[in-house]
């Protein structure tokens, strides 16, 4: 089983997708944060009380935001080819910090929205207060992706113990990252589907009664050759079904949709490419 250590980054603050919604959730924190402590520093000039400021706000936040998923994406992109320790983690947000705080400056110097301070008190004051405000929500973002972490940990735990799973007479199917260690043995009657994100693929699983999911770094092509002479399929590019778990399929609106037998109902659109293999194997089922 695989354990997080001090030294591990929590494989969700390097998914794609994760990273994307924390640069969201760091904006409207900052927002907040900002409409709240305006009033009480002579730094900011976060608002909307005038149509400059409103202007400045908006433009800033047009600049800050497309800096920030730039960072996100490339640090995404960066550890598909290299480990990202804790250490240089935190250097590459150190670094982020001070790209935000230099644009922050700029737009403080070029637009001057009543500010009293001097140079000299800016240079200081402007670093605390953009520390402050991407150090409050990306702490908070690492201690949920821990969670997540210890979570999925716990599951994983439990599906590698569960004797009724061993003993059920369920074949048995081994997934491995893609350095080829093995991470976890589910049986194939208890995954659903499988679902490609960025350099990894999350694999949703009966656990209990409950719908579970593990993420696991490896690709859709490095899973799908693992489970040749299985029921799990490949039913669009991004996305691995078993085929035992549909309950419902056909046309609708001009798509072909599967519609699977677990707690959400969960539907998901085939493409033409992949749905007479879909039926084909619908077909051995009923046979």
């Amino acid at each position: 089983m695989t354990k997080t250590t001090n030294n591990t980054v929590p494989k969700q603050m390097l998914q794609r997708r994760f990273l994307l919604r924390a640069v969201l959730f760091v904006s409207l924190f900052s927002m907040i944060f900002m409409a709240l402590y305006q009033p009480f520093s002579n730094t900011t000039w976060f608002g909307f009380n005038t149509w400059k400021q409103t202007g400045v706000t908006v433009l800033f936040y047009m600049v800050a935001v497309p800096t920030l998923i730039v960072s996100k994406l490339l640090l995404s992109g960066i550890s598909t080819l290299h480990s990202i320790t804790v250490k240089r983690f935190l250097l590459w947000h150190v670094a982020e910090f001070f790209v935000i705080a230099t644009e922050y400056y700029i737009f403080t110097m070029c637009f001057k929205l009543g500010l009293s301070r001097e140079l000299p008190q800016l240079l200081v004051r402007i670093p605390l207060c953009v520390a402050l405000i991407l150090a409050i929500p990306y702490t908070i973002v690492w201690f949920y992706a821990q969670y997540k972490a210890k979570k999925e940990e716990l599951e994983l735990f439990k599906v590698t113990h569960n004797r009724e799973i061993m003993e059920s007479g369920h074949r048995l199917i081994q997934f491995r990252d893609s350095q080829g260690k093995h991470k976890m043995s589910l049986s194939e009657d208890s995954i659903f589907y499988i679902e490609s994100q960025d350099n990894y693929v999350q694999i949703f699983y009966n656990l209990e009664g409950k719908l579970s999911s593990y993420l696991l770094r490896s690709t859709t092509q490095k899973i799908e050759e693992d489970l040749v002479d299985t029921s799990i399929v490949r039913c669009r590019r991004s996305f691995l079904v078993n085929t035992a778990k549909i309950v419902r399929y056909g046309k609708e609106r001009g798509r072909f949709t599967i519609t699977l037998d677990h707690p959400s109902g969960k539907t998901i659109t085939v493409t033409p490419a992949y749905y007479r293999t879909i039926l084909t194997q619908l077909d051995k089922r009923s046979l």
